[in-house]
C-alpha cells in the first residue's frame, strides 16, 4: 500500500503555501504513481482528477511539461483505470451470467435423473357440450363450454394439484393422504374425496357450491398486498369450510368470502345424482321429467323428436351422464347454452 497524501497537505501545495519540504514530498509521491494500484485506491484518485490536473500544471514549471501534455496525460491515466474497471465489470456480469445458465441446465437434468416432469396437460373445452374428462388419479371433471383445466403429466406423483378457468364439476376420487387442490383465480379449494362446482367469471367473480362431502376454501397466497389487507381487514377468517348444500362466492370488489346456504338451480342442481326409470317413453314426457327432477330447461329443436320413445333405468347419474345415455341410445346431440340445453338430431 502506498503512502497517503493528506488533503491538507496537498491543498497547501495548490496554494503554494507548503514549505519546500512538504513539496518534495508530494512531487516525489505524485511521480511514484503507477499502474498498480488497488481497487480503493483507484476510487480515491478518481475523485481526485481535478487535484492531479491542477498538480500538473503546477509541476510542469519545475519539469517543462506543456499544460496540453499535462491535460492529456491525466485523461490517459484515467481512460487507464476507467477501462480496467470496465473489464472487470463485465466480467464480473458474464461470470454471472454463466452460473445462472449452469443452474438452470443442472436443474433440468436433475429433474430428468429424478424422474420429474416439467410438462402440462392443458384440457380445453372448445365444443358446445358439456365435456367429460378422467384425470390420472380416477377423478371426473366436467367442463362447460371455454373452460380449461392444467395440471402436471406427473398429476399423481407431484400430488393432486391443477388450476381451472371456466365453469367445472369435480368429482373427486377418495385419498385421505393426498389432498385435492384446485386454484381458481383468487380462491384455492381444497378437498379429500367429495362433487362441487367451481364457476369463475372475470367480472362477477367466483363461486363454489358443494353438492356431497365436504371442502375448504381459502384466498389464494398470490393476491396482491392491498388485497390481503382488505381481507384481514373485513373478514377474521381467510378460511371457510363447506359441507353439502352450502356455497361460498368471492367477488374483487367485496375481497372477501362470503358464505351461503344453496339455492337449487339449473347450474347445481343438474349434477345431483338421481334414480330415473323410463319404459318405453316418448322424448316429450322424458324432457318433462328431467327438466322438473333437474331444475333446468332441456328443449327439443324439432317437434318430430317428440315420438321418439326410450326404456331405460337411471341408477344414481347426474344429468350429464342421462344425456350421454341418451344421445347415444336415440342418435341425438346436445348444446348447452347458459341455462338452457337443446337437444337435436346429429
Amino acid at each position: 500500500m502506498k503512502e497517503e497524501i493528506s488533503e491538507a497537505l496537498l491543498k497547501r501545495y495548490l496554494d503554494k503555501t507548503c514549505s519546500p519540504e512538504e513539496a518534495s514530498i508530494v512531487e516525489d509521491w505524485y511521480k511514484s504513481i503507477g499502474d498498480n494500484w488497488s481497487n480503493s485506491e483507484m476510487s480515491a484518485l478518481r475523485k481526485r482528477d481535478d487535484i492531479r490536473l491542477r498538480m500538473l500544471q503546477n509541476i510542469k514549471h519545475k519539469s517543462g511539461i506543456s499544460t496540453s501534455v499535462a491535460k492529456s496525460t491525466a485523461t490517459e491515466i484515467h481512460k487507464i483505470r476507467s477501462n480496467r474497471y470496465s473489464i472487470r465489470l463485465f466480467m464480473g456480469v458474464a461470470a454471472l451470467f454463466l452460473l445462472v445458465v449452469a443452474i438452470v441446465l443442472f436443474q433440468g437434468q436433475l429433474m430428468n435423473v429424478l424422474g420429474i416432469s416439467t410438462k402440462v396437460v392443458l384440457v380445453e373445452n372448445k365444443t358446445k357440450t358439456i365435456m367429460k374428462h378422467k384425470l390420472p388419479d380416477g377423478s371426473i371433471i366436467w367442463l362447460n363450454p371455454k373452460s380449461t383445466v392444467e395440471y402436471s403429466a406427473n398429476f399423481q406423483q407431484d400430488g393432486r394439484e391443477l388450476s381451472m378457468a371456466g365453469e367445472i364439476f369435480f368429482e373427486i376420487a377418495k385419498d385421505k393422504n393426498r389432498p385435492f387442490i384446485i386454484s381458481s383465480g383468487a380462491l384455492t379449494t381444497k378437498v379429500l374425496g367429495t362433487s362441487f362446482r367451481i364457476k369463475t367469471d372475470e367480472q362477477a367473480g367466483e363461486e363454489v357450491s358443494v353438492i356431497t362431502g365436504m371442502v375448504s376454501v381459502s384466498q389464494s397466497q398470490s393476491q396482491n398486498l392491498l388485497e390481503k389487507a382488505l381481507v384481514q381487514k373485513e373478514s377474521q377468517t381467510q378460511e371457510v369450510l363447506l359441507v353439502a348444500d352450502q356455497k361460498v362466492s368471492f367477488s374483487k370488489q367485496k375481497t372477501k368470502l362470503v358464505k351461503a346456504k344453496e339455492t337449487e338451480d339449473s347450474s347445481v342442481g343438474m349434477w345431483r345424482r338421481k334414480n330415473i326409470s323410463f319404459e318405453d317413453t316418448p322424448l316429450k314426457v322424458i324432457v318433462d321429467t328431467l327438466n322438473n327432477a333437474f331444475k333446468v330447461q332441456i328443449e327439443l329443436n324439432d317437434t318430430r323428436l317428440n315420438n321418439y320413445t326410450l326404456t331405460a333405468d337411471f341408477k344414481q347419474l347426474n344429468l350429464l351422464s342421462i344425456m350421454e345415455i341418451m344421445s347415444q341410445s336415440l342418435n341425438l346431440q346436445y348444446e348447452v347454452s347458459g341455462d338452457r340445453i337443446l337437444l337435436k338430431k346429429k
